[in-house]
């Protein structure tokens, strides 16, 4: 038996013996060498196809496509604004990803209109009063805070919760199933009877997961491109919690996180402590379960209940009343119900000087749109002078009396028109999902498919 010589190993800090370790090494490159050969079926990745891609812009065949097939044709009598269709229309096709037709069927429910435009609503006073918030931030860094001059803050957290519940009653009636809902309900399968006996996770998740990446794309849009990274992160707060907010971690702009405490609660409301990270409810939920929401609010578009209330009078106007009526009544939301040929057909306000730079389809845009920046046309100018006279929205009257009778009212959410308006993109989207998955159709399936949905 030969001599066995030992040698020092500075990684394990000890003895070992030459052939040995060789030995170890080469069993080690054999496991990696097996471990790295493995078929891609079998690599489980649930949730890549949920990831949704948008375009930036259009090139000039695309938009003729857009102008020829899905561009809302306005007849010669009735009034050319922007109605939330067009920037549904509008975000649809620029979906480079594919959907199920079962979304595009949920995606053109009234309740989901009522969703969107309550969403449009929230997210333009929180921007709002973000920027007051920065604004004031800005002003104060060389001062001492005064914790007497906070009147105003209150006002604010006041009014975006107000709003958080209106938005959370019409979530609300999404995830539990209500009216038109009912079949999109994940213990519902089938489409004759229903089958609580399972729940259908999938799915929900392919549902709700959508409908988050396109409603985040509408508000932006709607909010004239403002802000893209903060309205993210904060609807997955509202909708995902915290623990499952992507946006807010990948965000390298506006986070949250890094304001003051007092800027939160302004924001976000007082923090509802939770005993748990999973199998909780949403904020956007906890807020209509846990806090002390206005019943005139809950039953907005239920009832008529207080008319003479003047926010109640305004937000029942702001949720269900048509978009080319809200400039007639003094009611901003984003750039619903302004003159559509003030603006392009990606909804972008036309400007005379910035014009090309529109047409550039890099990252750079986002922070174009970021700044509102060079002159308007007289026409774009008078528009915008007519929406800064526009109200916000007014404090509560005097406390309603109550009744040992609560009087409820059914109320008519959705008109004729917008009813065809929306059928007949409902359509139109259907179609073209079919297009992109034609190869996966044989003809019987394909016909069978257009008679089922009436196409």
């Amino acid at each position: 038996m030969g001599e066995k010589q030992f040698i020092w190993d500075e990684i394990s800090e000890g003895l070992m013996l030459p052939g040995i370790q060789k030995v170890d090494d080469d069993q080690v490159k054999g496991r990696t060498t097996q471990s790295e050969v493995i078929d891609p079926s079998e690599i489980y990745s649930p949730h890549s196809y949920l990831l949704l891609n948008f375009q930036e812009t259009l090139n000039p065949s695309e938009k003729i496509r857009y102008r020829k097939y899905y561009l809302r044709k306005v007849a010669p009598n009735e009034p050319n604004v922007i109605i939330l269709q067009d920037i549904k229309d509008l975000v649809m096709f620029l979906l480079a990803t594919p959907v199920s037709v079962q979304f595009i069927n949920f995606f053109h429910l009234p309740v989901v209109d009522r969703f969107l435009r309550a969403l449009i609503i929230y997210f333009q006073y929180y921007i709002e009063i973000w920027e007051k918030l920065m604004q004031e931030r800005v002003a104060t860094l060389k001062k001492a805070p005064n914790p007497l001059a906070g009147g105003h803050r209150l006002k604010y957290a006041d009014e975006l919760h107000i709003l958080r519940c209106m938005l959370s009653r019409e979530y609300a009636d999404l995830i539990v199933g209500c009216q038109d809902t009912v079949r999109y309900h994940h213990m519902v399968s089938g489409k004759k009877k229903a089958s609580i006996t399972q729940s259908q996770g999938e799915k929900d998740l392919r549902i709700y997961e959508a409908l988050i990446h396109i409603s985040h794309r509408i508000v932006w849009i709607a909010l004239q491109r403002k802000y893209f990274h903060l309205i993210e992160s904060e609807l997955q707060r509202l909708l995902r919690t915290e623990a499952y907010n992507t946006a807010e971690r990948k965000s390298s702009g506006y986070s949250i996180q890094d304001m003051l405490e007092s800027d939160i609660f302004v924001l976000h409301g007082p923090q509802i402590q939770s005993k748990r990270k999973l199998l909780r409810y949403s904020p956007l939920i906890e807020e209509l379960i846990y806090s002390d929401c206005d019943f005139r609010v809950l039953s907005l578009g239920m009832s008529d209940v207080d008319e003479h209330d003047s926010r109640i009078t305004y937000l029942h106007k702001a949720l269900l009343i048509e978009e080319e009526m809200l400039l007639k009544v003094g009611i901003k939301i984003g750039i619903l119900g302004q003159n559509r040929s003030n603006y392009d057909l990606m909804l972008m306000l036309i400007d005379s000087e910035n014009s090309n730079d529109v047409e550039k389809n890099d990252q750079a845009d986002k922070k174009r749109y970021e700044k509102h920046k060079g002159s308007t046309c007289e026409k774009s100018q008078a528009s915008l002078e007519n929406i800064q006279s526009v109200g916000r929205m007014p404090s509560f009257g005097p406390e309603p009396a109550l009744t040992d009778i609560f009087q409820v009212k059914r109320i008519e959410k959705s008109t004729i028109k917008y009813s065809k308006i929306r059928e007949d993109a409902r359509k139109k989207w259907i179609v073209r999902e079919l297009e992109r998955h034609f190869i996966q159709f044989n003809l019987n399936d394909l016909i069978d498919f257009l008679l089922l949905f009436d196409i």
